[in-house]
């Protein structure tokens, strides 16, 4: 009997440290611009649809730093049987917020080696750290 006892308390310990120590998933906020209310230490993510094979892709174009940082930005192009030429995908930009505070982030669809030519797209979120 005791023995199940111990084996029990320390599965039981094992399970909890180790969902202590889970990854937050991040809140997803689709590609509408708007206001995003969130806490210090919770991640969130911006997702915006893209198609790179245009040359296109979005870039961070205004973020002050000190109460929100990037994580990451990655490219998923959208799940096909067949890889198609020419078809599109989302970019998933990650954020922490690391300090109370409002801040805004602005993201534009641009060609990146084409200067001095306006986004064709872009998205202001409102930020704000509770």
């Amino acid at each position: 009997m005791k023995r199940k006892i111990l084996l029990s308390l320390t599965l039981l310990a094992a399970f909890l440290l180790g969902c202590r120590n889970q990854p937050q998933a991040p809140v997803k906020i689709s590609d509408n611009s708007g206001t995003i209310v969130t806490k210090v230490g919770e991640i969130f993510m911006i997702t915006l649809e893209s198609n790179i094979t245009t040359g296109y892709s979005w870039r961070l174009a205004e973020l002050k730093p000190g109460i929100v940082e990037q994580v990451s930005n990655v490219y998923k192009p959208f799940n096909t049987q067949e890889r198609i030429v020419g078809s599109g995908g989302v970019e998933e930009w990650t954020f922490k917020a690391v300090a109370k505070g409002n801040v805004a982030i602005t993201l534009e669809y641009v060609r990146p080696w084409e200067k001095d030519v306006p986004p064709i797209k872009k998205s202001v979120y409102q930020v704000s750290v509770k």
